[in-house]
């Protein structure tokens, strides 16, 4: 009997037997009955499914409480045979400069009759003002008959700081009394107010500047001077100069930058006609300042008595070794006003003001190389093609000889060569040596430039003994200029060396005595054809300090 007979036989008994216990009660009487179930099944054992858990990840909660931990150190005791004197705080000295010495005398006299007053009072430190006056008077009577001059000068100036802009504002007056005594003297006897001549000029200016920036990061700083100049013969001119920069940064390296200029002249002479003469000019440019290289590009749209000119205005700095070698280019252009002021400043004897006088426009090509030699040794060389247009020449008069005319040359031309070297020991020593030297190679007016100088030079030295001698020295060289003759000739002015030299002895803190040479090599050199100088000069006297 196989296994699945065994398991139906089985099956067949447990089921009669079940089949008998649940009929008993029923069928108490009856008789078994015999009664075969056949169960037929295929076993297919299987396992249950197995339950899943659900694990969702999640960081551990913030441990917020602060630990507590202790430490038990053990005490030691240290003995040391030196005691230290324990410290003891004490009050800073106050911080304050020594008070300012703002105000001076200083008098002096000298040969050629030559008094030397000079004054000056200063309001001294101030966060919020301060204020200057200032006043000088000398005169000198030279050997030759009516060489003789004063000079007298007064100015006050102040500024005030407020939290935004700082105002500054200026008045003066200056009285410059000259004399024609440049004729010849065995012809001409003139009396002294004759050939007097005094050039009186009034000024007053004003500026403002802020003293931070504000949202638009601009600066400002526009200012005005008005100025009346006349002199001795009813000769009157008024000007207005406005120029109002503003400058804004760009960039951290970039500035734009932006000038306007008005200068504005009226000149009158008597009852003759009213003589205008204005300049007018806008200078926009882009600056560009790194490290070892600047470029300043811009133009100069100028108008300049109804006439238009679009100036250039490059100027580059590339250092070729830092600080040391330093490459200057440029190429600039620029209007010189010829006003009545500015040709007597240049040329008092002048004898008087054309009606048809022409601005110089000056333009310079140049280059050059300038830098620093260790710590004390600085130097600046250039290398220029310049050109000067309607340039104002001066020529002798054709009767007496002692003033001069404006001759007005078209063009002129000339190659300029510029050095100088300077060394400087902090305040103990300086030295520089300064040259200028013009090749004029191209005229087209007139045959010479006249009274132009093509070279002059001058070398200054300053060294202090001690503390409280100082000494000064100054050479000045320069070489002879054309002049025209009556009979349209020509001829040359003979060079010169002048000499100065000078020194101050402090005694004490508020006196100084100090004495002046001037012309020490005694030359009577003339820089105008017909006016020789003084010569041999000398003064002294004391300065007071309060």
């Amino acid at each position: 009997m196989n296994g699945k007979t065994k398991y139906i036989s089985r099956c067949g008994v447990i089921g009669m037997m079940a089949g008998f216990f649940l009929q008993q009660p029923a069928q108490a009487q009856d008789s078994l009955k015999q009664e075969t179930i056949d169960i037929i099944s295929t076993y297919q054992p299987k396992l249950r499914d197995a339950a899943k858990l659900n694990l969702t990840a999640a960081l551990p909660g913030v441990d917020t409480a602060r630990p507590r931990m202790a430490y038990q150190v053990p005490a030691l005791n240290l003995y040391f045979m030196y005691q230290p004197v324990p410290l003891k705080p004490l009050a800073l000295g106050k911080d304050s400069l020594n008070a300012l010495q703002n105000n001076f005398v200083k008098v002096g006299f000298g040969n050629y009759q030559t008094p030397l007053i000079q004054a000056g009072l200063g309001s001294g430190r101030n966060e919020k003002y301060n204020f200057g006056l200032y006043g000088s008077y000398t005169g000198s009577k030279g050997n030759i008959k009516n060489q003789d001059y004063n000079a007298l000068n007064i100015l006050a100036s102040g500024t005030y700081y407020s939290p935004l802009f700082e105002i500054n504002g200026s008045v003066g007056f200056d009285r410059n009394v000259i004399h024609y005594y440049g004729y010849d003297h065995t012809l001409y006897d003139f009396s002294k107010g004759d050939v007097k001549q005094a050039f009186n000029q009034g000024t007053i200016q004003v500026g403002l500047k802020n003293r931070t920036q504000n949202d638009w990061a601009l600066m400002i700083a526009p200012r005005a001077k008005f100025m009346i100049f006349t002199d001795a013969f009813d000769r009157k001119e008024n000007t207005v100069v406005i120029n109002a920069p503003v400058s804004k940064q760009l960039l951290e390296d970039f500035y734009l930058r932006a000038e306007g200029v008005f200068d504005l002249s009226t000149f009158k002479e008597g009852d003759q006609k009213q003589i205008n003469n204005n300049v007018v000019a806008i200078h926009p440019a882009l600056e560009i300042i790194k490290p070892g290289f600047t470029l300043h590009a811009g133009v100069n749209p100028t108008w300049t008595n109804s006439k238009f000119y679009l100036l250039p205005d490059i100027v580059n700095e590339s250092h070729l070794i830092r600080k040391k070698v330093i490459l200057s280019s440029g190429w600039v252009s620029y209007i010189e006003k010829n006003s009545f002021r500015n040709l007597a400043n240049n040329n008092p004897f002048i004898g008087q003001y054309p009606p048809g006088i022409l601005n110089t426009r000056v333009e310079e090509k140049y280059t050059g190389i300038k830098g620093t030699l260790g710590s004390h040794i600085n130097y600046n060389t250039k290398f220029a093609a310049v050109t000067w247009y309607n340039m104002p020449l001066f020529v002798n008069d054709t009767t007496v000889g002692n003033t001069f005319y404006i001759r007005n040359e078209d063009q002129l031309r000339a190659f300029q060569l510029h050095a100088e070297i300077g060394y400087i020991e902090e305040e103990k020593f300086q030295l520089r040596l300064t040259g200028d030297w013009y090749n004029y190679n191209k005229q087209n007016t007139e045959v010479k430039p006249w009274h132009l100088i093509p070279f002059q030079a001058n070398a200054y030295a300053q060294y202090t003994v001690g503390k409280n001698l100082h000494l000064n020295a100054n050479l000045y060289a320069l070489s002879g200029s054309w002049y025209q003759l009556a009979n349209k000739d020509f001829a040359k002015t003979k060079g010169a060396w002048d000499l100065n030299a000078g020194a101050n002895y402090d005694i004490g803190k508020y006196i100084n005595v100090w004495v002046t040479a001037n012309n020490l090599f005694n030359t009577h050199y003339q820089r105008w054809n017909g006016y020789p100088t003084y010569g041999f000069n000398i003064l002294g006297g004391v300065m007071i300090k309060f």
